[in-house]
């Protein structure tokens, strides 16, 4: 049984700024306080921590080294070609854990409690989002540290290297809006995370992250090679220098990667920052 809904403050109470720069000051604190709030209740949950430390791994022992002993990939190393796909692979499943644990505070009535606070309505969602990024940061450490243990390098140089994980980064903060929009649109936060897994697993998997699409069934092909996330993962691999494994298709988003992939990530940003601000604040009334 959900606790029942809290009071919102009386509108005596709520101190409005004037001006819209004193507005805006107020809203980046009220968002960076709520991060540090998320963040700090991240690191007290070891399950959650262990986890994701613990999938990293996983994912680099099961298809580096048991699929990949049967998998090869024209002009190259399977290990090296399946590692960029895995960084973009991640950024994918990230939004299903913003996703449930948006719908688990809506279940528990912490919203209802966020109500009671003098603080910008948009703090909340925005403040989940950013900690959802922050808290992926040891996983993806994890998961460089193993990436270089199997032998995958950055071939194109450290500057480019940084500049494709910023990149990831930007494209994980944009699939988290996506999360944070699922997680308030779902009822439970098990229809949340079916909301979530569902198109995270059919993004993975029908693409280019295991196996060149070239590959697949002519039915499945263009699927694959239109597939968003394929975008993103040949954008990795050509600024890591680590190959496309094999010819690219004539498709332009994979002809032309990053900047198709940076073009995406801000459109994705446009739509569902607002959406998810509207949806949550029509949500908590």
């Amino acid at each position: 049984m959900s606790a029942p809904a809290a009071p919102a403050l009386p509108a005596s109470l709520v101190i409005e700024p004037d001006g819209a720069a004193a507005r805006l000051r107020f809203a980046l604190r009220d968002v960076c306080t709520m991060t540090r709030r998320y963040v700090l209740r991240s690191r007290r949950q070891a399950d959650v921590i262990f986890g994701s430390v613990l999938v990293p791994v996983i994912f680099v022992v099961l298809f580096g080294y048991v699929f990949g002993s049967a998998i090869s990939v024209p002009g190259g190393h399977y290990r090296t070609y399946l590692l960029s796909g895995l960084f973009a692979q991640g950024t994918v499943f990230a939004s299903a854990t913003v996703a449930v644990a948006i719908a688990t505070d809506m279940s528990e009535g912490v919203i209802d409690r966020m109500r009671t606070l003098p603080i910008t309505r948009s703090a909340v969602v925005a403040g989940r989002a950013l900690a959802n990024l922050i808290a992926g940061l040891p996983s993806l450490a994890v998961m460089i540290v193993c990436a270089l243990l199997v032998g995958w390098r950055a071939e194109a140089g450290f500057g480019r290297a940084v500049l494709g994980f910023l990149l990831l980064e930007l494209f994980g903060f944009a699939m988290g809006w996506i999360g944070v929009w699922l997680g308030l649109v779902a009822r439970s936060p098990q229809s949340a995370d079916t909301l979530s897994m569902v198109p995270a697993f059919l993004l993975g998997f029908i693409s280019n992250v295991f196996v060149p699409a070239q590959g697949l069934p002519s039915w499945l092909r263009p699927v694959a090679e239109w597939n968003p996330l394929s975008t993103v993962v040949a954008a990795a691999r050509q600024l890591f220098g680590s190959g496309q494994g094999g010819a690219v298709p004539h498709v332009w988003s994979l002809q032309h990667p990053v900047p198709t992939t940076l073009g995406m990530s801000l459109a994705l940003l446009a739509i569902f920052i607002p959406l998810s601000v509207r949806l949550y604040t029509r949500r908590s009334r």
